[in-house]
């Protein structure tokens, strides 16, 4: 699986303007190949909505993006006339490394995620499979123990050997917060300190508009 990951700044007064446009992208259903796309605004560290919007699709291939882009993408992008609604756009591709086990299997990787959470990581140099190691044995059995917990991907930036995104999927902000306050602090005590070179993070409320499924 292959993961487009877009990063748009967003000036407020266009905010508006930008999500009705995002909607539009529905029609991208209909490629061969395509698998779910879903996003929503950053949250600030007020908590509020920032305006980074952040939008994850995925898809089967790189063959299957490369035809969508040939032959899909410009017309629904005129359709949704969004260029100038915002002031940057970033775009990265990402293959899937391993799959973040849900805490209720029915649900795994569900689309219907009111909040996703997603650390971008730089792994150091000799420390690839250290880091892979300890996503599988510690962090994915910590997370499934969390109630709301959909599932996630851990993924690798295809131009970036030693760049990685950690995606989860949480049924409510408030299933994401509860793991940050009675999970995270056990299994963070347990992390070895000298695998992740440098990590930030994003907390996106998504947007039940912007999720487009086949």
């Amino acid at each position: 699986m292959i993961t487009k990951y877009i990063r748009c700044e967003v000036p407020t007064a266009n905010k508006a303007a930008f999500s009705k446009g995002q909607s539009l992208w529905k029609e991208t259903a209909y490629s061969e190949g395509f698998i779910s796309q879903l996003g929503g605004w950053n949250f600030s560290k007020d908590k509020s909505a920032s305006n980074k919007a952040i939008i994850l699709a995925h898809w089967q291939d790189m063959e299957s993006i490369k035809n969508f882009m040939k032959l899909a993408h410009d017309p629904i992008a005129e359709k949704t006339n969004q260029v100038g609604s915002y002031t940057q756009i970033s775009v990265s591709y990402l293959s899937a490394v391993m799959n973040i086990p849900a805490s209720n299997q029915v649900h795994q990787h569900s689309v219907d995620s009111a909040f996703i959470r997603i650390a971008d990581c730089y792994i150091a140099p000799d420390k690839a499979d250290a880091f892979l190691l300890e996503q599988k044995m510690l962090w994915n059995p910590g997370m499934q123990q969390a109630k709301g917990m959909l599932g996630g991907q851990l993924c690798q930036f295809i131009d970036e050997e030693h760049h990685y995104l950690v995606i989860s999927y949480w049924e409510s902000e408030a299933a994401h917060r509860h793991y940050m306050a009675e999970y995270f602090p056990r299994l963070k005590q347990q992390a070895a300190t000298d695998i992740i070179h440098t990590i930030s993070g994003h907390q996106i409320q998504t947007e039940p508009s912007w999720r487009v499924t086949p």
